[in-house]
């Protein structure tokens, strides 16, 4: 059947254009995302601080659960944390004590000079790395530093540093070359990190004497591990760009599924004929059924092919393009990984096996009398099983509806869950509704051609359905995503402003923070941060946020149980009602967990909060317990309850919670550009394939409709209208269920947020409705007139 496959494909090439090219263009995505993904998570980048010591001690920077399942059965999951833990008081000391030990204690501070954020370090870890004094000296002095070029000043020069100690007038030494950073002199250092050491590098000993000496707690790391003891800002980027790579892959399979199986079903109902002399010439019901699986076989492997070359090219700019976007780190790139192109070659062929399943089943069944009977005739397209699952669906998402109001939080991240069903119902029962909705929009348009247009709708079912479907899936998907997500980010920023109560809020002018020294500001200090919590025995990471005494002064919070007031010391916390729910925790209860700098910690719940849009999986800590895990960086913010503070910029509430939003805002919004995209590029390729395959089964109809007095004006005119009509209730149907999901998601809100409001990005969701609907037109339009220009005696000839 192999043969007659590849003879049936060079016969029908243009049916299954469609479907090469989908699978050529999934198998290109899954290579990229592949190849980048692969390149995230490949061997560990090599140092570039730590460069030349041999050995370097850090605290440990990972959390583990570990569950006990009985019989002596157990396993461990861990996470790692933002920050190392503190290395124990005489670490250094002791390490300096081996015999022929070679000891440097590096610290790091973040400051901000002329504008540009860097970290201070002692002079001494210069020797760490390759660096070049390219004018003047090391600094001696307490009041001097020794800055990279970057920062554009010149030996001599006074330069103002903002630390998280409060500004300070330097005077510049030298100026260095290597990796960017402030260095002062190891004294000054040391003042400035208010004693904490963040690594220690070691040379002249083994890693097995230094193990011996540090215990089991701390990091040794040798080799390219210690490249673990640098910061490592790209490390969140790269997570989020493996996350956004597999959402994108996600959807590609899906989508490419949906398109190769709508391709081949509709290939097999055109080849009715076909099929059934196949079977009068005594081919078996097997027989019929590897042939359409052969064909798909055949394209599958030619497409995989093609698509994994493709990707291999792609891939290196496609990563540019996530560095240049703020999704990876700058230089990241892909790299060739042979793993990742077999995947995609693979799952290419799974999808078009996959695709063509149900389609080969069908044909599978025809009866050579039958199939003859009624190959003129169009086939049945609502059939049980389409009835079945898609008032399942409609079903869900109805009851999902319903229920959403009465859940609270928990029930916003159903919404996008219940548009999807809904949308799925939608398409599976798109025959019955997609017909009448289309001729109903046609009695809108006066005109013969629209009157034939709207019946041409109505009586070609199977056309209709097909090319609705995958309009409502996009535009659905589009505007139900935009759309939620903006309602979610502004109801959210309003919530959180709505609990200020203090008249301002100050914010830095530079990365070190605001200096928050005992009784130099006027206000309550606050600092965005995490913590990781045991649930569901793994340590998930929860937003965490450092106040100062009195926030519930500048903050109105909505208190469940206990009191916010009790907020002090090192050893309480406030816990939003999500988190303490999932977590076992209780007012006057303990609560353990685990701090960004990995330090184990019990705290004393003095309060619980009531359920809320933006704090209800979070927890409030006391500003001292930061003080004593990370005494290096100022605040993120001061509420302010008296005069505003030097050097620092005031804005409201609003506009802090905006712009604190901002960055995530736009890289969230990229990432469904990035999404909807793909998922755009397969619609096209969806409508174009079944619309072009269609005109193939209607030039009859055409050479009548020419034969009867029209010009191919005229039926072009009415195709056109056709076209718009399908268009126009692909994006109605999404609409439905855009309008009906939004209405969920602002029950659910009621109770979180005064008056929500629903945001619609109306020009991303109209960009990808009208490019749906010019596809339509086009693909339509472009084919008939093609076909128009064969005179009406010859195209009335023309087999199917």
């Amino acid at each position: 059947m192999l043969s007659v496959a590849t003879q049936t494909l060079r016969a029908r090439w243009a049916s299954f254009a469609g479907v090469f090219v989908a699978l050529s263009l999934g198998a290109c995505l899954l290579a990229t995302t592949g190849l980048t993904i692969a390149s995230t998570v490949s061997d560990g980048r090599p140092p570039v601080w730590y460069a030349r010591p041999a050995v370097v001690v850090t605290g440990s920077q990972t959390v583990s659960v570990t569950v006990d399942e009985g019989d002596g059965e157990h396993y461990t999951s861990s996470t790692r944390t933002r920050r190392p833990r503190q290395l124990p008081a005489g670490t250094a000391e002791r390490l300096a004590a081996l015999p022929g030990a070679t000891v440097v204690v590096d610290r790091a501070v973040p400051v901000d000079v002329a504008g540009v954020a860097l970290e201070a370090h002692p002079w001494s870890s210069a020797g760490l790395h390759p660096y070049t004094m390219r004018d003047g000296h090391p600094p001696h002095a307490v009041d001097e530093v020794a800055l990279p070029e970057a920062v554009g000043a010149r030996p001599g020069d006074r330069v103002e540093v903002s630390t998280p100690l409060g500004p300070r007038a330097l005077l510049v030494a030298g100026i260095v070359t290597g990796p960017p950073a402030v260095y002062l002199t190891d004294p000054a250092a040391a003042a400035l990190a208010e004693g904490r050491v963040d690594a220690i590098a070691v040379d002249g000993v083994t890693a097995a004497q230094v193990r011996e000496v540090v215990g089991p707690g701390p990091a040794v790391l040798t080799g390219d591990r210690r490249a673990g003891a640098e910061a490592d800002p790209g490390g969140d980027l790269l997570a989020a760009a493996a996350s956004l790579l597999g959402t994108t892959a996600g959807v590609a399979l899906f989508v490419s599924v949906f398109v190769v199986a709508g391709t081949f079903a509709f290939a097999v109902v055109q080849r009715r004929q076909e099929l059934a002399l196949l079977r009068a010439a005594g081919a078996t019901p097997r027989q019929v059924r590897r042939l359409v699986l052969g064909e798909s076989l055949i394209v599958g492997v030619v497409a995989g092919l093609a698509g994994c070359l493709a990707g291999l090219l792609v891939a290196p700019p496609f990563a540019a393009w996530l560095a240049r976007s703020g999704f990876a780190p700058p230089g990241f790139t892909a790299r060739f990984i042979l793993w990742p192109l077999l995947a995609a070659f693979g799952v290419s062929l799974l999808v078009a096996l996959a695709g063509a399943a149900v389609a080969a089943r069908r044909a599978g069944k025809v009866r050579p009398i039958e199939a003859l009977r009624e190959a003129a005739a169009e086939r049945r397209v609502m059939t049980a099983g389409r009835w079945v699952f898609g008032v399942l669906f409609l079903g869900g998402a109805a009851v999902l509806l319903a229920v959403i109001p009465s859940l609270g939080g928990e029930a916003i991240a159903l919404v996008l869950l219940d548009a999807q069903l809904a949308i799925t119902g939608i398409a599976l029962l798109a025959p019955v509704f997609a017909p009448r909705l289309a001729w109903l929009a046609g009695l809108l348009v006066p005109g013969v051609a629209a009157a034939l247009a709207r019946d041409n709708a109505r009586t070609a079912v199977r056309r209709t359905a097909s090319t609705v479907a995958p309009i409502l899936v996009t535009v659905g998907i589009a505007a139900a995503t935009f759309a939620a997500t903006a309602t979610l980010w502004d109801a959210s920023e309003r919530a959180s402003a709505a609990r200020v109560t203090a008249g301002s809020i100050a914010l830095p002018s530079g990365s070190a923070g605001i200096p928050v020294a005992s009784g130099a500001v006027a206000g309550v200090p606050t600092a965005q941060s995490v913590v990781y919590v045991s649930t569901d025995d793994y340590p998930e990471e929860f937003d965490a946020l450092y106040a100062g005494p009195g926030v519930d002064g500048v903050l109105r919070l909505p208190v469940r149980s206990g009191s916010v007031a009790d907020l002090a010391g090192t050893d309480t916390v406030v816990a939003g009602a999500g988190l303490a729910r999932a977590a076992g925790w209780r007012t006057g209860g303990t609560a353990t967990l685990w701090l960004d700098d990995a330090s184990p910690v019990q705290l004393r719940v003095v309060a619980v909060l009531e359920p809320s849009l933006d704090l209800d999986e979070t927890v409030l800590l006391p500003w001292a317990l930061r003080a004593a895990h990370a005494p290096r960086t100022g605040a993120d913010a001061v509420y302010l309850t008296g005069s505003t503070l030097d050097d620092a910029r005031v804005v409201t509430a609003a506009e802090y919670f905006r712009s604190l939003n901002a960055a995530q805002r736009r890289l969230n919004h990229l990432a469904l550009v990035a999404v909807l995209g793909m998922a755009l590029v397969y619609t096209s390729i969806a409508i174009a394939n079944t619309l072009v395959m269609a005109t193939g089964a209607r030039v009859r109809d055409l050479a009548v409709l020419r034969l009867g007095g029209a010009t191919p004006r005229q039926v072009l005119a009415m195709i056109a209208v056709e076209a718009l009509l399908v268009g126009a209730t692909g994006v109605l149907l999404a609409g439905a269920v855009t309008a009906g999901m939004l209405a969920g998601l602002r029950a659910g809100l009621t109770g979180l947020v005064a008056d929500p409001r629903t945001v619609v990005p109306w020009t991303p969701i109209g960009v990808i409705a009208a490019v749906c609907v010019a596809i339509t037109l086009v693909a339509s339009l472009v084919p008939a007139a093609l076909a128009l220009r064969t005179p009406p005696g010859r195209l009335s000839s023309v087999r199917e």
